[in-house]
């Protein structure tokens, strides 16, 4: 049935009244056919569900000018962004001492951005093929300036720092102001493409978001926690069970032997 025969079904059956329109039913049953749905949604899928990607970034924090919420503001946009593990570390230490000859990605992690307050810095210092990045506030405000060269210093170390939309925030930079010039502050999608396949190179891999009936079939999902997913988890053994160890394979021209 084509989109078009679907719609004039729908239309007749709101002529006849058999459809009731949303604007007439009350809250209750707005409540009522929202809780249905989601019923259905649940025991068709149960649910969705994350598996954690491989390796992880670090965001080392050693600066006290711009606030904490606001740091953190960035680093949960950039997980959400890219979907990737991202951890937030606090370093007491400020701008006083800090030696970039020094720097290097913390043990465990893949890359990692440093935030500082230091005169003697430019806003931006990246050691791309080191994995790290320099993000110097000195010189910046909290407000649309801060975000903008978070942004830019992250799509810098964690990927090739380019992208071919005007509206990014990868343009000609030599000070504050330029970060007013700006049409945009946040990624583009080929920035984004670009750090994961950087990233991916490294060792970093997205988080996986699927529903629970995709990932029992994938053989990645966790136990049900509830009713809905057990009875999908149990259905989805019962088919693979019953499948063939060993299937017969007939690759696509192949011709039947004689």
């Amino acid at each position: 049935m084509n989109r078009i025969a679907i719609l004039c079904m729908a239309a007749m059956m709101a002529g006849t009244g058999l459809a009731a329109k949303p604007e007439n039913l009350t809250q209750e049953e707005k409540e009522a056919k929202r809780a249905a749905a989601k019923e259905r949604m649940m025991q068709m899928t149960g649910g969705l569900v994350e598996k954690a990607g491989e390796g992880r970034i670090v965001v080392v924090n050693r600066q006290q000018k711009i606030a904490e919420g606001s740091v953190q503001e960035r680093v949960a946009t950039l997980k959400n962004v890219i979907r990737v593990n991202i951890e937030l570390v606090a370093d007491a230490r400020t701008g006083d001492g800090f030696n970039v000859a020094k720097l290097g990605v913390p043990e465990g992690a893949q890359a990692a951005m440093y935030i500082v307050d230091d005169p003697s810095l430019p806003m931006s210092l990246v050691a791309a093929e080191a994995g790290w990045g320099v993000l110097n506030v000195n010189r910046l405000d909290e407000g649309k300036r801060f975000k903008t060269e978070f942004n830019r210093v992250a799509t810098m170390t964690f990927g090739a720092g380019v992208s071919q939309f005007k509206g990014s925030t990868m343009q000609t930079v030599r000070g504050p102001a330029d970060l007013d010039k700006l049409m945009s502050e946040g990624f583009t999608f080929d920035a984004v493409s670009t750090m994961m396949r950087n990233l991916q190179n490294v060792g970093v891999t997205q988080t996986k978001r699927s529903t629970y009936k995709k990932a029992c079939e994938e053989g990645w999902a966790a136990e049900p926690v509830d009713s809905y997913q057990r009875a999908i988890w149990e259905k989805v053994k019962a088919e693979q069970s019953e499948q063939p160890s060993n299937p017969l394979k007939i690759k696509p021209g192949d011709k039947p032997k004689k």
